[in-house]
């Protein structure tokens, strides 16, 4: 899952394009109200996939790279303050490192160092065969502005490195990043000079600093801990969910796996598909219903459900209560 906050201004975006918002959301397979709420969530391959219907929308290739550009770090809310406020660009990176989990699940990111030479590195997972040119282009993009408003505008990085191929124009990505650009790597990356992560942030705030440390600890330790594999398979059925493929061979697939060899790995830890799917379906509902910008059709088209009347049986089994009762209740326990 990724936070919605990673498409603030998207919709913006795409109408100054002239183009309809509602258009590309279908073609991606979200709802308009499923970007309704800053503090929500949707599947990271669904983000991924808007991502390049923006980009085919738009008829525009570096689509990602000129959203991310335009993109304000600080929308990413608290981990992007943690950051801002450390005192060194390196400790800074170390807090991005601990932290992004609670923004993008899909994302792992860490530092490697090969003589005087760091790779800020960023790896993308769980996507499958996805094409994710957008997405690496945004994210790096977006990484720019976050080391620059810790640097200063002026600064760029000594090297860009991307996953993906090489497309076929590559002067916007020379005009923002004004160093070698390589593609077909072994990861994306910013590669930076070892006195710069060194640096101290000028504008960093000590007092601000541990509130937002603690602040985001608390959300770490509110985190569901579970067996990586286990959150792997929830993973991969949250992303499949929307285009109603969540099915035991649609998520093998999306794990990389054969069909057996997943039905035999979750008989190993004493868990079936069904359950899970049902289990995950469960949450995400409940977390969908809290927005009363999420209509009930809605809900029941992000979760799989071909018919609104199949997601009120579910719920009922889960709850007791149908969604429309759970919504009333929980706003009547807010009043």
């Amino acid at each position: 899952m990724i936070s919605v906050s990673a498409a603030a201004g998207l919709l913006d975006l795409l109408d100054a394009a002239g183009v309809s918002p509602d258009g590309v959301l279908r073609a991606a397979g979200l709802p308009r109200a499923a970007l309704a709420d800053a503090d929500g969530f949707i599947p990271c391959a669904a983000f991924a996939t808007l991502l390049e219907e923006c980009a085919r929308a738009t008829r525009d290739e570096s689509f990602g790279l000129h959203f991310g550009e335009r993109y304000n770090p600080k929308d990413v809310g608290a981990i992007a303050y943690v950051a801002l406020n450390s005192p060194t660009i390196e400790t800074a990176c170390d807090n991005v490192a601990r932290y992004l989990h609670l923004h993008n699940e899909a994302v792992t990111v860490f530092r490697t160092v090969d003589g005087d030479r760091v790779y800020l590195r960023h790896v993308l997972d769980g996507l499958g065969r996805q094409s994710v040119r957008q997405h690496n282009e945004y994210s790096i993009a977006v990484a720019l502005n976050l080391l620059r408003l810790m640097a200063g505008s002026r600064w760029f990085p000594l090297e860009v490195q991307f996953g993906h191929e090489a497309p076929r124009n590559l002067a916007e990505h020379e005009r923002i990043f004004a160093c070698p650009i390589l593609f077909d790597c072994e990861t994306n990356a910013l590669v930076v000079d070892r006195d710069f992560i060194a640096r101290h942030v000028p504008s960093a705030d000590e007092r601000l600093y541990p509130i937002v440390q603690r602040y985001l600890d608390q959300f770490l330790k509110a985190m569901p801990r579970e067996d990586d594999f286990l959150c792997s398979v929830r993973k991969a059925i949250g992303q499949s969910m929307g285009d109603g493929r969540s099915t035991l061979g649609h998520v093998a697939k999306g794990l990389a796996m054969s069909r057996r060899a997943l039905q035999r790995k979750l008989e190993d830890y004493g868990v079936d598909f069904k359950t899970l799917l049902d289990e995950t379906r469960q949450r995400f509902a409940v977390d969908y219903l809290r927005n009363p910008n999420h209509t009930v059709t809605e809900v029941a088209f992000v979760l799989g459900y071909s018919e609104v009347s199949a997601l009120n049986r579910a719920f009922k089994r889960w709850t007791g209560l149908t969604p429309l009762e759970h919504r009333r209740k929980s706003m009547k326990s807010k009043i």
